[in-house]
């Protein structure tokens, strides 16, 4: 036996400061698996996105901001490029749920086109940066990916879906008796440049000084859908 005393270690306890850092340590909610990370990845993409530029973002910068390694974040995508296809599909899709919860509430095929067409700006408005990723930077932007529209509906990606649905609707309300003058998929067409004009510019020239909003957009609504439905 060793005849040497031994010190005694005392064992500390944390200091306050120090126990609240264990605490939340503790019940840190973990970061999500399978669909859930992937969503992560997506909402921190979109956020790193809009904030720095599309072109100037690596995926190295993509990993870190969803707390992974670049390793990790190839498990889920691969490049870039299919980060921001994944987030202009997902707008695609909500966008396509936009327009069926608009008119769904219509009592009438008149409210429901007027519906129709302030569903598409305000979701726009109110998501400017998935809506620009979508519509100005996206891949089918940059390098466009030719249209079939003859293809089933389940057949089609995403961005011809929330196109093609907002054209059924407008198909489903001349047979309840709209007449809109112009064949169905020209007048989506038409309603699809109004709409995205009138979002593009109320994000992009937001310093600009507008009329007052909803009196300008209800003013837009009235005069285009007066040049489109035959009295």
């Amino acid at each position: 036996m060793n005849s040497a005393a031994q010190p005694r270690q005392e064992r500390t306890r944390p200091s306050g400061m120090a126990k609240k850092t264990i605490e939340r340590q503790v019940v840190r909610k973990a970061r999500g698996f399978g669909q859930e990370r992937r969503g992560e990845i997506l909402a921190a993409a979109t956020e790193l996105f809009a904030s720095e530029g599309y072109g100037r973002v690596t995926t190295r910068a993509l990993a870190q901001k969803a707390g992974l390694s670049q390793t990790g974040l190839y498990v889920y995508f691969k490049t870039k490029e299919e980060i921001l296809r994944a987030i202009c599909d997902q707008t695609h899709d909500a966008l396509t749920a936009e327009f069926d919860a608009a008119v769904a509430t219509a009592r009438s095929p008149e409210e429901a086109l007027s519906k129709l067409v302030r569903s598409y700006i305000n979701f726009g408005l109110a998501h400017p940066a998935e809506y620009q990723l979508t519509f100005t930077i996206s891949p089918d932007a940059l390098a466009p990916i030719e249209k079939d529209f003859s293809q089933p509906f389940d057949a089609q990606e995403p961005g011809a879906r929330s196109f093609l649905r907002f054209r059924d609707h407008l198909v489903r309300m001349g047979k309840q008796g709209l007449k809109i003058g112009p064949d169905p998929m020209t007048a989506v067409q038409i309603l699809w440049f109004v709409g995205h004009g009138a979002v593009s510019l109320l994000i992009s020239r937001s310093h600009f000084p507008w009329s007052e909003r909803k009196r300008l957009l209800d003013s837009l609504e009235r005069f285009v859908l007066a040049g489109l439905c035959v009295p």
